[in-house]
């Protein structure tokens, strides 16, 4: 009994660790978009519009999201008028600020998790997604949604 306790505990902490990423951080990187007071700013209907980079932003409550469901959800939200898509990895990005909060980005944001998908597939069965808590990106099978958050955006309108 204590052997597979063992086992499975040691399993899980792998897991854990290939969730994270793929390992690529944006530690040490120069920023591409500054943050500073007032960038952004939260409509009644939840819209988060970015003054910087000119997008808004829409977070979906639920925690636990395939890629398919991210998907579907943001192309079919009729918030503000609709037009709404899964941000790119680019996109995704531009929201990291180290230290902001406890997920690195404007408190604002308030996520059900830290995990968000992209828009972007790495091929038919992987998609690319932003690990809000380390800075990382990677990438998992587009079924799997434990803990997988999805995002809105658009161009301001």
């Amino acid at each position: 009994m204590a052997r597979w306790y063992r086992l499975s505990t040691v399993a899980l902490i792998l897991l854990v660790l290939w969730s994270c990423g793929t390992g690529r951080s944006l530690e040490g990187q120069a920023a591409e978009v500054k943050s500073g007071p007032g960038r952004f700013t939260k409509d009644n209907n939840g819209v988060i519009t970015d003054s910087v980079t000119g997008l808004d932003w829409y977070i979906n409550p639920n925690p636990h999201n395939t890629w398919t469901q991210a998907k579907a959800w943001a192309e079919n939200l009729t918030v503000a008028g609709g037009g709404w898509r899964l941000p790119t990895l680019n996109e995704l990005k531009t929201l990291y600020q180290k230290g902001a909060s406890a997920v690195h980005m404007d408190p604002l944001f308030q996520l059900p998790g830290a995990y968000v998908w992209s828009g972007d597939l790495k091929d038919a069965s992987f998609a690319w997604g932003f690990a809000f808590y380390s800075g990382l990106e990677g990438f998992h099978a587009v079924n799997y949604g434990f803990g997988r958050v999805a995002l809105a955006v658009r161009s301001h309108r």
